[in-house]
């Protein structure tokens, strides 16, 4: 048996032609009818939810949370949560495998091209949907798809393996249309605001993540496959703001920005700092693997045309040490920005190679802005 969508009246019904069937709703469409099977407790009891998710700090606490109340609904088999990349705000209706699209999981995964079980499903989902909530019934088992494009940078999607009473799928109406609502003003905050990369407020979560994900026994440790955090420091950056004005710094840090995006991957992470001031975590690579992806983006800037002239960047980078702290970390990236600056600018250095070198100066005594 398999679900349809009427669309002349807005309901959900029954059939029996052909074995799969995908049902594409916004969650306004679905509203109508979650009503019409609700009754005062569910819409009560949604309510009751709804407040423990927007009271989480942050988008990552937020989507925890609602997986876990998600998973406490019966018929609830597993749900996930992710973040889709090369998934256009608009329907991508013609897309058929899986890799034209690439997913980053809830809880963190570090792969490039990550995938599981359901990612599959999830493709094909998102493939034939307009955004809001879908079903798609198979003979094994039967998918709840929580889209979410609008105003997030990623798109975000939750998949659901199970099949919901209507007492319940009102519960989870209600719920996305919060969560849906939330996730867009949280990663607003997240953001910084003239460039879009993620700001120093959401580093704390994000390294803490990466930490944790390190510390899993079934993630063993790899020197050869890690992580690794830069620092990117626009050189005379000051000079630039002084000879031409701030209207023109503006836009040398968001041509630098764009160039960031462009050069990492969607399984890196991407900050800006502060001032000119940006940081990178480069994910699943060796030292060598990071020193020539932190070259090429340091060529990258040196070749681009900035309003103001030729820009260059000094980069410090340092091994991300599943056992050491962020402040640690941070410090011995800045100290290899110092070492790059003072050994004339425009170059990569990695803490390690400029340890020795660095031993007579007073981590206090640098300033990168």
């Amino acid at each position: 048996m398999d679900w349809h969508y009427v669309p002349e009246s807005g309901s959900l019904d029954f059939g029996t032609n052909g074995r799969e069937i995908i049902v594409n709703s916004t969650a306004q469409q679905l509203h109508h009818d979650a009503v019409r099977f609700s009754d005062t407790d569910a819409l009560r009891y949604a309510f009751e939810l709804s407040t423990k998710v927007i009271s989480s700090v942050d988008y990552h606490a937020m989507t925890h949370c609602l997986l876990s109340m998600i998973e406490e609904f019966p018929g609830v088999k597993h749900a996930s949560s992710y973040e889709v990349f090369n998934h256009k705000a608009k329907n991508i209706t013609g897309l058929t495998h899986q890799d034209e699209l690439l997913f980053r999981r809830f809880p963190l995964s570090l792969e490039e091209e990550y995938e599981d079980e359901y990612t599959d499903v999830l493709a094909r989902m998102l493939s034939e949907n307009n955004t809001g909530i879908s079903l798609l019934r198979t003979e094994k088992s039967h998918y709840i798809l929580l889209d979410i494009v609008k105003d997030v940078n990623p798109p975000r999607a939750i998949l659901i393996e199970g099949e919901l009473d209507e007492y319940h799928f009102t519960i989870l109406e209600g719920l996305f249309s919060v969560y849906a609502s939330q996730t867009a003003l949280l990663d607003k905050k997240e953001r910084d605001v003239l460039t879009h990369l993620l700001n120093r407020q959401s580093l704390n979560h994000v390294f803490t993540q990466i930490l944790d994900y390190y510390r899993k026994p079934e993630n063993e440790f790899d020197t050869n496959n890690c992580s690794w955090l830069a620092v990117l420091d626009i050189d005379h950056f000051k000079s630039i703001n002084d000879n031409y004005g701030h209207l023109f710094g503006d836009e040398v840090l968001i041509h630098f920005a764009n160039i960031m995006k462009e050069q990492f991957r969607f399984s890196d992470f991407i900050f800006r700092f502060g001032g000119e001031e940006f940081l990178v975590i480069l994910n699943q690579t060796n030292a060598a693997g990071a020193q020539a992806t932190l070259e090429r983006f340091r060529k990258a800037v040196e070749k681009h045309q900035f309003p103001s002239g030729k820009v260059t960047v000094s980069v410090g980078y340092s091994f991300l040490d599943p056992n050491g702290s962020m402040s640690q970390l941070l410090e011995e990236a800045d100290r290899a920005v110092y070492f790059a600056k003072e050994s004339g600018r425009n170059q990569v250095v990695n803490y390690l190679d400029a340890k020795e070198g660095l031993q007579s100066h007073d981590s206090q005594d640098i300033e990168l802005f």
